[in-house]
This record gives C-alpha cells, sequence and structure tokens, in this order.
C-alpha cells in the first residue's frame, strides 16, 4: 500500500521573503479578457510541472497560497511509483510533505517551510492486489464495472479503468489493469522515470490496482496531522472491503444459512432472504423502491453481515470476484510479485 498522489498548500505568510520573492514569480498566468473593451475579467496561477518529463510535482502560485501536487512516489529513491518506498509505503503524510517540499524547493532554490503549516486537500490510497494474469485481472474490472447501489456509483468506465465517486468531494474509487498502464507510459519517448524492465512490465499485468481518494471534505474532517497509517489503510479497506464482501460463498445454500446466523430474529433473517430475492428478480433499484426505508437498510445490514457486498448486490448474484480477491496476495514489491508469479 502506498501513497500515491498529494495535494496540499501553504500560505504565503508561512514563506521567508526570499521564497515567497521566488513563488510570486514563478510559473504562468492564465488571463480572461473582454474582447470589446480590453478589461481583464480575472486572472489565475496555472499549473507548472516541476519535471515536465515524467509529471512528477506540479506547482502553482495561487491568490494567497502556493500549492503543489503530484506523486511522492516519483520523487522517493528511484521512483518507482508502482510499490513506492520510504514515506510513500510507510503512508507517513508528514514525511512526504517532507520530500515533496524539499524537491520542489532545491528545484526553486529555495527552502520552503516545515510540515506543519501545510493543509493536504487530497490523498490517493492505493493497494496492487495480483490475480492470476491479466484475463483474471479484466474478468475482475469487468465485475466491478457493475458494482452500483448505496455509495458507488460507476461515474465513467474507460478501457481498463472503472471510476466511482465523480466528483465527490469526501471519497471516490478507482480500479484499473496496472500492466497496460505501464506499457503505456514506458513508451513515451520522453519518459524517463523509474526504468521498468520488461518483465516487471509482464509481471504487472497481474496487477489490479484499486485506489482511493481522499478529498477534501475528508481532510476538513479529519486533521492529517492526526491521521495515522493505521487510518489510511482502514479507509481503503472500508471502502473496498464492503465492495468486495467479507466471505467466500458457493452457494445460495451457504448464503442462506450466513444469512440467518448474522440475523438477530428468524423473521429478520427470512425478511433478509426475501429481499436478496427480489433484488435478484427486480433489481436493486426497484427493490428498494418496493421496501420501506427502515426495511430496506435492515436487510441490508444483514446481508453485508452476512458476507455479501456491494458487487453481490448490485448484479443480484454471488460474483466470482469475492472468491479471486479472496484468493490473490497483495503485493508490496518487484521480488515479492516476481516470486508469486
Amino acid at each position: 500500500m502506498l501513497i500515491d498522489w498529494l495535494t496540499i498548500r501553504a500560505p504565503y505568510e508561512s514563506l521567508n521573503p526570499e521564497a515567497l520573492k521566488v513563488v510570486l514569480a514563478y510559473g504562468d498566468r492564465v488571463q480572461r479578457i473582454d474582447a470589446k473593451t480590453g478589461e481583464l475579467r480575472w486572472e489565475t496561477a496555472a499549473w507548472d510541472s516541476i519535471r515536465s518529463d515524467t509529471h512528477a510535482i506540479s506547482v502553482k502560485a495561487g491568490g494567497s497560497e502556493i500549492w503543489i501536487q503530484g506523486s511522492p512516489a516519483r520523487i522517493i529513491a528511484q521512483g518507482d511509483a508502482v510499490f513506492g518506498s520510504g514515506a510513500s509505503q510507510a503512508l507517513d503524510i508528514s514525511g512526504c510533505i517532507e520530500r515533496m517540499t524539499a524537491f520542489v524547493g532545491s528545484m526553486l532554490g529555495i527552502t520552503l517551510p516545515e510540515p506543519k503549516p501545510w493543509i493536504v486537500s487530497r490523498a490517493d490510497i492505493t493497494e496492487n492486489l495480483r490475480l492470476a494474469d491479466h484475463a483474471e485481472v479484466r474478468q475482475a474490472l469487468s465485475i466491478l464495472r457493475d458494482c452500483e447501489g448505496g455509495r458507488y456509483r460507476v461515474s465513467q468506465q474507460a478501457g481498463d479503468t472503472v471510476y466511482w465517486g465523480g466528483k465527490s468531494k469526501h471519497r471516490r474509487g478507482k480500479a484499473y489493469a496496472k500492466g497496460p498502464h505501464l506499457t503505456h507510459i514506458m513508451k513515451k519517448p520522453d519518459y524517463s522515470g523509474y526504468p521498468y524492465t520488461p518483465e516487471q512490465i509482464a509481471d504487472a499485468h497481474q496487477l489490479l490496482r484499486l485506489e482511493l481518494t481522499l478529498a477534501r471534505e475528508w481532510f476538513a474532517r479529519n486533521d492529517w496531522k492526526t491521521v495515522t497509517p493505521a487510518q489510511l489503510k482502514n479507509e481503503w479497506d472500508d471502502y473496498f472491503g464492503r465492495m468486495i464482501g467479507g466471505a467466500e460463498m458457493k452457494t445460495e445454500t451457504d448464503l442462506k444459512t450466513r444469512v440467518m446466523a448474522a440475523a438477530n430474529t428468524e423473521g429478520q433473517g427470512k425478511a433478509a432472504i426475501g429481499c436478496w430475492a427480489l433484488i435478484q428478480s427486480q433489481g436493486w433499484e426497484a427493490a428498494r423502491e418496493m421496501q420501506s426505508k427502515t426495511t430496506w437498510y435492515r436487510n441490508l445490514k444483514i446481508l453485508r453481515a452476512a458476507g455479501l457486498g456491494d458487487a453481490d448486490l448490485s448484479r443480484g448474484q454471488i460474483v466470482q470476484l469475492r472468491r479471486r480477491v479472496i484468493e490473490c496476495q497483495t503485493v508490496t514489491s518487484w521480488e515479492q510479485l516476481a516470486r508469486s508469479a
């Protein structure tokens, strides 16, 4: 697991005079001008990449703050953004901020402040899951594309990538096949990032990458200075764990047994089983409309406690994704991936 993206900003008053002078003069400005009168309607700073060939880190001089965003993994050690290293792999937000600000400061010839005054508005928490082969990865993505209902709304599908949550300011998700992504970036003529080998690219075709974005509203409710690596991991587990489900079930009989065990009473268990049958026959949306809000959410709570994930509930069937993800491994290095291949 790694932090694959951070967006941070700091008020100008936290910068020393020399740094402020450089920042205010840095980068391009975008203006909107009235064509008839020549009046300047508004002006804003543009994001400028510090390392344009790899798009490692971008900087923007805003109206009252300096903004920095990008992948800390790409500027730590050799810049491996698949598994990360150092603070990125340790889910250490403070350490990532230190590395990003030191990198920007060295490129601009200035000293930027320590992590304390920086404000975090986005962090991407990413995990790599190894499946049997690329065909398994694509099949898992096919199942995930149908995962809707509840907190999940598929907002976009593009090739080997699925997005949930659209422009949510709280949390949003992304799943994609890592192998094709690496193949694509390595073909760019100006690429000069981490030197992935042909063997690593081939092994990466087994990887299903699941990425959780914690956005502005999440950090408005959670001060990053008190957020621990365990909390970040729990957020990822909560988001994708409920999607996949928590138990392996091979038959409807297995499910019924688990539902009855999860319910407080026999009547609630039978009602939850009836709700599942309704979802199977009528679909998620129709089944929800046919039950009261209280009954619907009670039934869903029991079905999820029995081990169903939102991927199952969306399809109205016990999907094979759970078995694949339970049997697969989380991998944290190229060496581990090569050994398990």
